[in-house]
């Protein structure tokens, strides 16, 4: 059924258009191999969104019921915050109360042990000088120690044998029993011999005493135990009873050696004793002293221990209540941190799913339109499928008649359901993919976006129909990054190196762009047209010219065709997809606004580019930051909440997005800005796309007449630069208008045959005119039909009259739809006998009755004009006075 729709379209196009299409089973393979791809293309990517939208709405949903759980929890923790911090309140009282007791028993046991530290350190220092002193009277002690160990067992059984001792020997006994304070006998005056000299002296006790003193086995220790002990006993008295014994001349160790060992150990002994005396008598008051300060500072340190004891309680009892404090606060500030986590948390909640408010409306929107979408999938892919397998080499009207009359009636009367207006851009490709396609030089119209989708999705290679080479400037910068300046990626289809070519490019997986194809194509490349892909292990071949050639998935294969017309075969067709490149009048408008700004207002053209660019990148941004906000959103795990890192990254994720939303309202402000400025320009370019159609079209009259877009920019570009300077901008608009208008009338003019000139200004005259909307479709009809309806051929003698009511009526030019109307009441119609052969020619009825493709050949009336002659005489009667009117003087002459 789809083919046998498609097929009477293309019969139809032929026969409007003269073009030829064909439809071959491929076509529809090709339909069905797209359509399950797109299909379950599209199906998954409707359950993955329907899913991702579904859990992100839920995740939402459940974020705003925890909110206000949260508000409840908040409240709560906000009266135990109240509580704790009175509490702690009153801890502070207390702890400030404290603080205040120990710090004033601190300063007064500070100054305490200041004073107990300074009488220490004096104290010690009287010490220390005492000590020094004491040090002096040592020697003499350490002498009489000396002294007494001299002293031998066997000296004193020498001093106990002896008969008649000598009177040093018993001096020396005396001054010993005097300091041990043994009892003497009484005083009474003796003469003494000392070293041989008498002297008057007393008495001596050793008969009496010192014997008996003698025999004790304990004398010397007596001796030893008074040297360590008893010495600080010896007072002055004693040492005064010892001096007269001291002041003896020869009363001295070495006299008492003579008699005997222990008598000079003795004499020593004295001697020293007496010494020691009189250095301690100086060191001792100071010793005492120092004991009394001593023991007063020992009090005082006893006094400073109860005083610090009592300081570190009242420490302790500070720091338990700190402790305390401290608890209380540490509680009121974990309390402090919670409430502030849970309301920031909150917060941020509110602020995300806030922002998100916008994408949660448009999310449950779509919630509801899923299942509808999924049900008007089949008939939608089918339209979208149909497109791209059979309108390649369509025009941009009978793309729109095929969808409507072929693919979207077949949904209709199959019951297939489907959306009513299928939007093939949409379905298909991003703005972001557009935007980046018309930064590559892609003109921005909707022909030529549906060119590129067909170029980039569909399952065949494209063969691009390109008159004018916008389809190769645009597939040279699309694949710029892949080619990379090598020479093998461009070639022709005559190019003796063109195996080479496909071999490099099909190996490294670089696509390759072969211009200037005819009607038929070389056959090497037919293995690779019908992708007669061989797999040998894990790679990839192509039969080409008989020799396995490597195949790589990445290679791209392009063909271009210069030919404005080609007929290609139907084998052709069949093996790749024919795409219509030809410039429409709005893309080559959209272009020749950018040519002309380019030469007027250069920073303004550049500017536009720049923003363009700067659109594209941030619609792309947008797009890719939507769909991570909602996939961030779906694969979330456990509660939304709970998850603040993915909280605060959905925050600035949507941060971004209301960043690039807000670059990009601004981009399209000024955008507006710099389109109303070069909206100025629109004339001139909507001027030369309607002179260059019109160029073109004079192909249809004569062959020898083909014109390229080439020539056309030259002449516009020079018309520009000859055109005369002006200000404001709007008048020198008019200038290059009427400078191009005259180049290009001129230019054409000078090619063509004198029977085609007037032909010519007629087509500009009413294309202008059209365009303008001076002129409607039906005047021009009028003007072709006189008056008769659609009618091919007229009588030379009712044209005549109808002419000339046309002038009557031109004269005075009416504007609106009134003109046409107003003509056909003034205009004579033709009789019915004149009107016979022209409804056999029209619907092309032989002489037997059969219906033919083409009209017949019948002669025609003798009465009857060629359309030719109709054309001439009414451009001549009637065009030419309108071109005088709008154009301009020198332009009709």
């Amino acid at each position: 059924m789809l083919p046998l729709q498609v097929g009477r379209m293309c019969e139809e196009y032929f026969l409007r258009m003269r073009r030829h299409v064909y439809v071959t089973p491929k076509s529809y393979l090709s339909f069905l191999s797209f359509y399950k791809l797109v299909y379950a293309e599209k199906f998954k990517e409707v359950n993955n969104l329907e899913h991702s939208v579904n859990v992100g709405l839920l995740k939402l949903n459940q974020a705003a019921q925890d909110i206000k759980q949260m508000k409840v929890k908040l409240k709560d923790e906000e009266k135990k915050l109240r509580e704790s911090e009175e509490q702690t309140n009153q801890l502070l009282v207390k702890v400030q109360s404290e603080s205040a007791k120990a710090q004033k028993k601190s300063e007064q046991v500070g100054a305490f042990r200041d004073e107990c530290l300074a009488n220490k350190e004096r104290i010690e220092v009287e010490q220390e000088e005492a000590n020094r002193d004491l040090q002096q009277a040592l020697p003499y002690l350490q002498e009489a120690e000396n002294a007494v160990k001299s002293i031998t067992a066997k000296d004193i059984v020498e001093l106990k044998t002896m008969k008649t001792p000598s009177d040093i020997i018993r001096l020396v006994f005396d001054g010993v029993m005097i300091l041990l304070q043994t009892k003497l006998v009484d005083v009474r005056m003796e003469a003494k011999v000392i070293n041989k000299k008498t002297v008057d002296f007393i008495h001596d006790s050793f008969d009496e005493t010192a014997k008996a003193m003698m025999a004790d086995v304990r004398f010397l220790s007596t001796l030893f135990d008074f040297s360590k002990n008893e010495k600080d006993n010896i007072n002055d008295e004693t040492c005064e009873l010892l001096m007269p014994y001291l002041e003896l001349e020869n009363f001295n160790p070495a006299v008492a050696k003579k008699a005997s060992n222990a008598a000079e150990g003795l004499c020593k002994w004295v001697g020293a004793m007496v010494m020691y005396h009189e250095a301690a008598k100086i060191v001792k008051p100071k010793m005492d002293y120092l004991k009394i300060q001593t023991a007063r500072v020992d009090v005082a340190l006893r006094q400073l221990a109860e005083a610090e004891a009592e300081l570190a309680q009242a420490q302790a009892t500070l720091r338990d209540i700190n402790k305390q404090f401290e608890a209380a606060l540490s509680a009121k500030t974990e309390l402090e941190q919670r409430a502030l986590a849970t309301k920031r948390k909150m917060d941020q909640a509110n602020k995300l799913i806030n922002g998100l408010a916008g994408e949660k409306t448009r999310w449950t929107e779509d919630s509801n339109t899923f299942a509808e979408r999924r049900k008007k999938l089949v008939g939608d892919i089918t339209v979208v499928a149909g497109f791209v397998s059979y309108c390649g080499p369509f025009n941009a009207e009978y793309r729109m008649r095929m969808r409507k009359e072929c693919f979207g009636a077949m949904c209709k009367r199959q019951g297939i359901p489907a959306s009513e207006d299928v939007n093939i851009v949409e379905v298909l490709v991003d703005q972001g993919t557009i935007g980046e396609w018309n930064l590559q030089g892609l003109p921005a119209d909707e022909l030529s976006v549906q060119n590129a989708i067909l170029v980039t999705r569909s399952s065949r290679y494209a063969l691009m129909v390109d008159p004018q080479g916008q389809a190769l400037n645009w597939i040279k910068k699309k694949e710029e990054g892949r080619m990379q300046g090598a020479k093998q990626c461009l070639t022709t289809m005559s190019s003796p190196r063109l195996k080479d070519q496909l071999e490099y490019c099909l190996q490294e997986g670089k696509p390759i762009l072969i211009e200037g194809v005819t009607d038929d194509v070389n056959p090497l490349i037919d293995p690779i047209l019908e992708k007669q892909i061989l797999r040998k292990g894990k790679k990839l071949f192509v039969n080409l010219s008989d020799q396995l050639v490597e195949f790589n998935p990445d290679f791209t294969l392009y063909l271009t065709t210069k030919l404005a017309n080609p007929h290609f075969s139907p084998e052709l067709s069949a093996k790749c997809t024919v795409i219509d490149f030809t410039v429409t009048q709005e893309g080559l408008e959209q272009q020749l606004l950018g040519r002309v700004l380019s030469m007027e207002q250069r920073s303004l053209e550049e500017s536009l580019n720049l923003l363009m660019e700067e659109v594209t990148s941030n619609t792309k941004a947008l797009q890719a930051l939507d769909d991570q906000l909602l996939e961030r959103l779906s694969k979330s795990q456990g509660n939304l909440l709970d998850d603040t890192e993915l909280i605060e990254v959905l925050g600035n994720t949507k941060a971004k997005a209301k960043e690039v939303e807000k670059k990009l309202k601004d981009a399209q402000e000024k955008k507006l800005e710099i389109n109303e400025k070069r909206e100025q320009y629109r004339p001139v370019a909507t001027r030369g796309s309607v002179l260059y159609f019109c160029m073109v079209e004079m192909s249809l009259v004569c062959w020898m007449y083909n014109s390229s877009l080439a020539q056309f920019l030259e002449q516009f570009d020079l018309a520009i630069h000859r055109s005369e300077k002006a200000q404001p901008t709007h008048k020198r608009v008019e200038r290059i208008v009427d400078a191009l208008t005259y180049q290009v009338y001129r230019y054409v003019n000078r090619g063509l045959f004198e029977r085609h000139k007037t032909t010519f200004l007629m087509m500009v005259a009413t294309k202008v005119l059209l365009t303008a909307g001076e002129l409607t479709s039906a005047d021009v009809s009028l003007f072709l039909t006189a008056g008769a309806g659609e009618m091919l051929f007229v009588p030379a003698r009712q044209m005549m009259k109808n002419g000339a009511n046309a002038c009557k009526i031109s004269r005075t030019p009416p504007r609106g739809v009134g003109f046409a109307e107003k003509i056909r009441t003034t205009t004579v119609l033709l009789l019915p006998q004149d009107t016979q052969w022209i409804d056999r020619e029209k619907t092309g009825v032989s002489r037997d009755g059969r219906k033919t493709r083409f009209p017949t050949k019948k002669k025609k009336p003798n009465n009857a004009l060629k359309r030719n002659d109709t054309l001439l005489l009414f451009s001549t009667l009637v065009f030419a006075f309108w071109m005088h009117m709008h154009v301009g003087r020198r332009k009709s002459d």
